[in-house]
């Protein structure tokens, strides 16, 4: 490997594939999971500064991507600049760039060398991006788990109303839309007329006349909008169906570059761009297609990993009025929680952002090693 004189350069990298059982299946619109898998990065720079990002993996090689891939061009590259070598990556690798996949693997990397950026700093990443923000309310998700009744689903509403939230976003698409209908309109009745309500399908929609009909059932709960009726490419339906029943639309979180944003929103698909930062391509990416949607005074949400994006959004302004995507690890639905020691903590409905180096994440080496194996 080649060292930068005079520079921090990356010295190795080490990959760790966690699977995370399910205590037991989970439906998630027509489709059935069994395990969280993530794929960990730990990178270690010339002057021993060691950073840790990760990425959602959903069972695909992304631990073979970054081995055979990024870290042949990566080792031995500056620490300092991560954008550089995101944009150097994606030039030598020009037929998988901009692909959910291959950004979802570099947006590992590239969380881990911000990691250093900021500990570099003795900084937390939003001090480091120059955020005095200490705290960010959350809308809680609610509603994965049907049920043979709504004693769940209630259970899920007062537990997030203890803790102090005041807005959610409810699942959908999971049984018929008579219950869907009725599932939202309980959750309006329990939080009232003030609360932010967000609806996400799942893509479970299938038709623009099916998905018209099925949000029509419960548009007149006050809701802010309409998660991922259709895939990211099927625009022109969200757009349709925004037309056909007044409801905002939001989507995104697949999209793998900021330029990808700006399409959508130049095509003016999207009211609420929902995104990844560890999709997207990383920090960088994440913090310019929030202020794309800026500049067309719109919004954005984030998709869960509250960790990354409390840190962020504390430097993106315009984040969705509702506050951050919070999945309580109470449900064990994501199970990222158990690769730490500690969990974001959730007070008077926001999350308190850690103050500590990097991003503050607080690893559990020994878990994550017992799920890796």
């Amino acid at each position: 490997m080649t060292y930068y004189p005079g520079m921090d350069s990356i010295a190795d990298i080490e990959i760790f594939e966690a699977r995370v059982p399910l205590k037991s299946p989970l439906k998630v619109g027509a489709s059935k999971i069994s395990h969280r898998t993530y794929t960990v990065v730990r990178v270690t720079t010339t002057e021993n500064i060691v950073g840790v990002g990760y990425c959602y993996s959903r069972g695909f090689p992304m631990g073979q991507i970054i081995e055979d891939v990024i870290s042949p061009i990566a080792l031995g590259s500056s620490a300092e600049s991560p954008n550089d070598l995101r944009k150097e990556i994606l030039a030598l690798n020009w037929q998988s760039a901009e692909h959910g996949t291959f950004t979802a693997a570099i947006s590992a990397v590239d969380i881990a060398l911000h990691d250093i950026q900021a500990k570099r700093s003795d900084k937390s990443i939003a001090s480091w991006l120059g955020s005095e923000i200490t705290k960010i309310p959350v809308y809680s998700v609610v509603g994965y788990n049907y049920g043979e009744d709504e004693s769940g689903l209630i259970e899920e509403i007062n537990r997030a109303l203890r803790l102090g939230v005041l807005s959610f976003k409810i699942i959908v698409g999971g049984d018929s839309p008579e219950r869907d209908a009725k599932r939202v309109k309980l959750l309006r009745t329990m939080v009232g007329p003030n609360a932010h309500i967000g609806v996400d399908a799942f893509r479970t929609f299938k038709t623009l006349e099916n998905a018209i009909e099925r949000v029509n059932r419960f548009r007149d709960h006050q809701i802010d909008f309409i998660e991922d009726p259709f895939l990211e490419s099927e625009g022109v339906l969200s757009s349709a169906l925004r037309q056909a029943t007044g409801v905002s639309v939001s989507y995104g979180e697949s999209l793998a570059s900021s330029k990808m944003v700006g399409q959508i929103l130049a095509h003016n698909e999207c009211d609420i761009v929902r995104l990844d930062a560890l999709v997207i391509g990383g920090v960088e990416e994440f913090l310019s297609a929030a202020s794309l949607a800026n500049a067309k005074s719109k919004s954005y949400s984030t998709h869960i990993h509250s960790e990354i994006h409390s840190q962020l959004a504390a430097a993106a302004t315009n984040l969705y009025v509702g506050g951050l995507e919070y999945l309580d690890p109470y449900y064990e639905i994501d199970l990222f929680h158990h690769l730490l020691h500690s969990p974001i903590q959730i007070k008077d409905g926001s999350a308190v952002l850690s103050d500590d180096p990097g991003f503050g994440i607080e690893w559990d080496w020994d878990a994550l090693l017992h799920y890796a194996k």
